[in-house]
């Protein structure tokens, strides 16, 4: 039997959707050509919960047994269950949203928001650096949460130094460092319990933080020392970190009265975001120093903060905004997701011995930093991490505002509208991804041995203009990581099945007290 043959269902909280994906598969048949030459449905007949005068769909959701703020992923999922893959959300003070779970669909609406890639979804925090005081954001609030010339303004000259493979590699050996540096803490805290313990979560925290940082504030935040005090700099941000998604998601899915006067959700919120702020533009400004405070040479490549001060058309708030920005998303995002692949690699330990030959044969006797050449040459590493990413995905889908109507899956829908791509159901579909619910690394390796993939059936770093900025930091993070763990360990996970909670980011409900064996 070949190794594809081998892999091992993966057990998730996800009941079969074949009643549903069966319509998807017919609902693709409509191809481009024809929803431009038929007659579009009006946006009126889209189907979806029952919609109430003046409050929309709000009581359908609210008084709906399967929506929880923390389990927002679960009511996505049964109203495509019952409406099909095309549904329509309204609410109070909120754009009404389209959302779809067909990657035609989703090619379709990426490439006719090229242009114009306007997003909602960070509105309060848009409005608290508004109103923050002393004019701190100048009337700009960063790429995370501008649209339109504003956006397209700074996200076009910051992306070069953020995507450039040479200006992220420059990054690779602290990356490295700090990876490795981690291992001897998992070590250590495996030696000390038997396990990881319950918070090992705030230990991934503690090496996202670091590695971000190291890039973005290049210097190290002295987040791994182990004893590194609760009430610290980097311990805060941390712990100001998860409070803000929580408060985010709690403010942005929730009824949207902030809009017309500060909710205590609202005020939670802001008074968060300002404790965030002040110790991040501290760590700023101490970088600021230390660089102004070097003496200049021709041969010291730029830093990341550097390059950015130096460009023309940026300010230096458009920068500390981005560093800001880079603070607050780069430390959740690769937890999550290195967490469950963890998680996925221990529930199928022949994938696990597979990922850890590759390593063996691609560095061999290699004892020195990583290199760029290493990592290009992890194929099966990689298809690991993307597997992962579709069955245990850390966000639900993305978002685009239309700047003009567009016929999606036969409906007319107008300008205006919100469309949300639900990538993570996306994800389960057998007929865009044969044996689904299976962990199936192979799948994505170059010769496609379980048939061809729709790119736009996976994109968990966005599409089109608006993707994700920091993609190749955050990867070549997670690699350097994965290498490094998978060289050293063995991971495994004794206890049930996990169950995926939603604090805008999804993440595991429970624990995930990993086992780490050493191999040598």
């Amino acid at each position: 039997m070949s190794s594809v043959g081998k892999c091992v269902v993966v057990r998730t909280q996800w009941p079969p959707l074949s009643r549903v994906f069966t319509t998807i598969a017919a609902t693709r048949q409509i191809t481009a050509a024809e929803q431009r030459t038929s007659e579009p449905k009006p946006v009126s007949e889209v189907p979806g919960p029952r919609v109430y005068p003046l409050l929309g769909c709000l009581p359908s959701i609210i008084f709906d047994k399967s929506f929880s703020s923390n389990k927002l992923h679960l009511y996505f999922k049964k109203m495509i269950e019952i409406h099909g893959p095309i549904i329509k959300l309204t609410a109070p003070f909120t754009l009404p949203m389209i959302c779809i779970t067909n990657p035609y669909d989703a090619e379709n609406l990426v490439r006719a928001t090229m242009d114009a890639s306007l997003r909602q979804g960070f509105d309060s925090l848009k409005m608290i650096r508004l109103q923050t005081a002393d004019s701190y954001f100048e009337g700009k609030t960063g790429i995370m949460t501008e649209n339109g010339e504003e956006w397209w303004r700074v996200r076009s000259r910051v992306q070069p130094f953020m995507m450039r493979v040479k200006e992220v590699v420059a990054y690779l050996p602290v990356m490295d460092q700090i990876s490795l540096e981690f291992m001897d803490r998992i070590a250590s805290l495996q030696s000390q319990f038997g396990e990881m313990p319950s918070d090992f979560l705030n230990e991934m925290y503690k090496w996202a933080l670091e590695s971000v940082g190291s890039v973005a504030l290049n210097r190290r935040l002295g987040c791994l020392d182990p004893n590194i005090a609760p009430d610290s700099e980097p311990i805060r941000l941390i712990r100001l970190v998860n409070q803000l998604f929580t408060s985010l998601t709690e403010v942005e899915f929730g009824p949207h009265l902030w809009k017309v006067f500060p909710t205590p959700a609202f005020r939670k919120l802001k008074k968060t975001h300002q404790e965030f702020l002040e110790i991040a533009d501290k760590n700023i400004r101490e970088t600021e120093a230390a660089l102004l405070a070097q003496e200049p040479s021709d041969d010291r490549e730029l830093t990341l903060m550097e390059g950015l001060l130096l460009k023309p058309g940026l300010s230096r708030k458009d920068v500390v905004t981005l560093i800001l920005d880079m603070l607050f998303a780069g430390v959740d995002t690769t937890s999550h997701t290195l967490s469950f692949v963890m998680y996925l690699l221990a529930r199928h330990p022949e994938v696990q011995i597979k990922v850890q030959e590759e390593i063996d044969t691609v560095l061999g006797d290699h004892e020195g930093p990583l290199t760029h050449h290493h990592l290009a040459k992890l194929h099966y590493l990689k298809a690991v991490v993307k597997e992962s990413m579709r069955l245990l995905p850390t966000v639900m889908g993305i978002a685009r505002t239309l700047d003009k109507e567009l016929v999606i899956s036969g409906y007319l829908i107008p300008k205006g509208w919100s469309v949300m791509v639900v990538t993570m159901l996306m994800g389960l579909d057998e007929s865009l991804f044969p044996r689904a619910k299976e962990f199936l690394p192979e799948r994505w390796m170059r010769d496609r041995p379980l048939g061809p993939i729709h790119p736009y059936s996976l994109f968990p770093f966005g599409a089109g203009t608006r993707m994700c900025v920091g993609r190749r930091i955050a990867e070549q993070e997670m690699y350097t990581f994965l290498v490094r763990l998978m060289q050293r360990f063995t991971v495994d996970y004794k206890y049930d099945d996990i169950e995926v909670v939603c604090r805008l980011l999804l993440n595991s409900a429970k624990p995930l007290k990993f086992s780490f064996t050493e191999r040598r």
